[in-house]
This record gives structure tokens, C-alpha cells and sequence, in this order.
């Protein structure tokens, strides 16, 4: 019986071990003072974003189909005044949170791709009796994973 040459064994299990994986998660995490921008808002150096009421903060971001979770990481910005994020993904919105003061806070939104491909990601801030031209929500950052 001939012997199997060990570089061989050695392939067939890489193979075998790596068709048992699962598939790593695609991750995207967007700097908010980087996203296209309407209405009144303040660009931080750090890419943080302050937005005020009825500002919205828009890219373009790629998702396969299936299951999208989108965290927004944010604060109010007046602890004595409420406010709001809405998201909405691919000309939909998927729901609106409210945004505590204070301790920046992930805020997670869930959403259905129904096809792989490029989708319009947009934040509008929401804030109750915010003085015009004042910030409403700070926001640090956005998440997007995809399973």
C-alpha cells in the first residue's frame, strides 16, 4: 500500500475544516460628520456629528440580502430637551428611538435587504421645542452587520 504524502493529508484538512466555518460578519462603521449632510449641523474634527432638529445625515452603503443591523451610537445634546434618530434604509423607514442624555448610547435598528446592492442609509434628527439652529443629538457613530 503506497503512502500518502503528508503535504496531501495536510491539504484535505485545511479543506475539510475550513467548509465547517461559518461565514465572518461584514461589519461598516461610517464617521457621521462624513455622510452627506442637509439642514443645520456641526462636523466635529473626530468625525462625530452634532445635528440639529430636522437635520438629516445620508450615504450610500452596500448590503447583501437578508438581515441588516444598523447602530447608531449617540446622545441628546440638552438633557432637559427629548430627541429622537429616525433611520431609514433603501427609501424606508425602519423606526425612530428615543436618544437619551448625556452617556452616548448604541441604538439598534433592524432591517430587511431583500437583494444585494448598493442602499441609501439616512439619519434624521428629531428633537421636542429645540431652539432653531440648535444641536438636538450628538451623534459618535454608525454601525452597519450584516450576519
Amino acid at each position: 500500500m503506497a503512502m500518502i504524502p503528508a503535504c496531501r493529508v495536510l491539504i484535505v484538512a485545511v479543506l475539510c475544516v475550513s467548509a465547517c466555518t461559518q461565514p465572518v460578519p461584514g461589519v461598516l462603521t461610517l464617521a457621521p460628520a462624513g455622510m452627506r449632510i442637509s439642514g443645520t449641523a456641526t462636523p466635529h474634527p473626530d468625525g462625530t456629528l452634532a445635528m440639529t432638529d430636522g437635520c438629516t445625515a445620508e450615504s450610500e452603503v452596500y448590503a447583501d440580502a437578508g438581515t441588516v443591523t444598523i447602530t447608531i451610537t449617540a446622545s441628546a445634546s440638552v438633557p432637559d430637551r427629548p430627541a429622537s434618530v429616525e433611520v431609514w434604509f433603501a427609501g424606508t423607514s425602519i423606526g425612530s428611538q428615543p436618544v437619551p442624555a448625556g452617556t452616548r448610547t448604541a441604538i439598534a435598528f433592524h432591517a430587511r435587504s431583500h437583494s444585494s446592492g448598493p442602499f441609501a442609509l439616512r439619519l434624521v434628527a428629531h428633537a421636542a421645542g429645540a431652539d432653531p439652529g440648535a444641536a438636538a443629538v450628538e451623534v459618535e457613530k454608525v454601525v452597519i452587520t450584516e450576519p
